[in-house]
């Protein structure tokens, strides 16, 4: 067995990079395969336009601590976030409940 030179291993690590390289285009090109066959997941939009129509109108009062009202919508984003960590989540409305 003879030696292995500076040069060998130059390119035994162009040809280990083009290999990775080839490997990870391949992995690529069978995911999008994979995605335009089966196609986009279904939306929960019906299972979630249901449980709105279920909340009660409440009348808003005039008087609103502004610094608790911020505090209460941050709290169950919160809430929200650590129950569906998967999921995003904006603040749409925001009503007090006595």
């Amino acid at each position: 067995m003879g030696t292995f030179n500076l040069g060998d291993g130059l390119i035994v690590t162009v040809v280990a990079m083009i290999v990775v390289f080839v490997v990870l285009s391949c992995l690529w090109f069978l995911v999008e395969l994979v995605h335009k066959l089966v196609g986009e997941p279904a939306q929960a939009a019906p299972a979630l336009a249901q449980r709105e129509e279920t909340v009660q109108p409440v009348l808003q009062d005039a008087v609103v601590d502004e610094q608790r009202a911020k505090a209460a919508a941050i709290t169950a984003l919160i809430a929200a976030y650590e129950a569906h960590p998967a999921k995003k989540f904006e603040i749409v409305d925001v009503t007090r409940i006595k």
